[in-house]
């Protein structure tokens, strides 16, 4: 079996804001660290396990330590930028995704440090009408190689909005209050919630359905101030149709994920423009 692992930080247990988040061997790091050593003790432990490759995808993929947890099958993704970023390095070899420290979508009530994509320069994404955060739209992309996401962390905003488009293991590592504020659950019931829940994925192993997204598919994507829509409207294809919104029509969910990406990764060095 090889298991996919995309990691963020902001649905990790402890973390309230990303004041609190340094890179490397930083307290925030080693939460997450900590939660990833659950996950694949519990995995290597109960299964015959091939490979688990941690896609490293907070920030520019500097969180974790290179060799932190001492199993052979473990690989890890690392570094900014890169072709597919939070799902970097995944193919049609692996049997399921996971998306670990994950969080609600822009806009969310009470959903900690919510965003989609970025935070800086980007407001709201829609597909097909349908806003979507990065849970959505990462798993449409596992959808393009036939590989199913089977378990998700992050608060309990995140679980209620997952509740009908992903019906996994869920593991709920705190409660949203506020953007920045959360009731923690302590690091024992973290632990054996995860336990649970990767037991809970193999038990339910072979049923999970991938998710895919097929063309025609219009991606909207409103940006936070209009000199970021003025910059990434010269990317061609993408047009502009409103001071804040951009749109792009495509066939493939690959181009559209692509496209999201270049968004993301162009729009932000405009965020702070003046």
């Amino acid at each position: 079996m090889k298991v996919f692992i995309s990691t963020d930080m902001e649905g990790i247990e402890g973390i309230s804001s990303w004041n609190e988040m340094t890179t490397k061997e930083g307290w925030c790091a080693s939460q997450l660290k900590q939660e990833l050593s659950c996950v694949i003790d519990a995995l290597t432990e109960q299964a015959d396990v091939e490979e688990i490759c941690i896609c490293d995808s907070h920030s520019r993929g500097e969180n974790l330590v290179y060799g932190s947890f001492g199993h052979p099958e473990v690989t890890h993704i690392k570094g900014y930028p890169r072709h597919s970023y939070m799902m970097e390095g995944l193919d049609a070899s692996f049997d399921a995704v996971f998306l670990l420290g994950y969080h609600a979508s822009i806009g969310s009530l009470r959903g900690g440090m919510d965003h989609s994509y970025s935070s800086s320069c980007i407001y709201e994404i829609r597909l097909n009408g349908q806003a979507v955060g990065e849970v959505e739209i990462n798993a449409y992309y596992a959808g393009l190689f036939n590989v199913p996401v089977c378990l998700v962390s992050g608060d309990d905003v995140l679980q209620s909005q997952l509740e009908s488009f992903l019906p996994v293991p869920y593991v709920r590592t705190k409660e949203g209050l506020a953007r920045y504020a959360a009731k923690m659950y302590s690091p024992e019931k973290v632990k054996q919630s995860f336990a649970e829940q990767v037991q809970a994925f193999l038990d339910r192993r072979g049923t999970f359905e991938a998710k895919k997204l097929e063309g025609p598919i219009t991606l909207e994507v409103d940006v936070t101030t209009t000199v970021i829509a003025d910059a990434v409207a010269i990317v061609p294809g993408l047009e502009r149709i409103a001071g804040r919104t951009v749109r792009y029509c495509s066939e493939s969910y690959d181009d559209v994920f692509h496209m999201i990406l270049t968004i993301a990764m162009f729009g932000g060095r405009f965020a702070q423009y003046t």
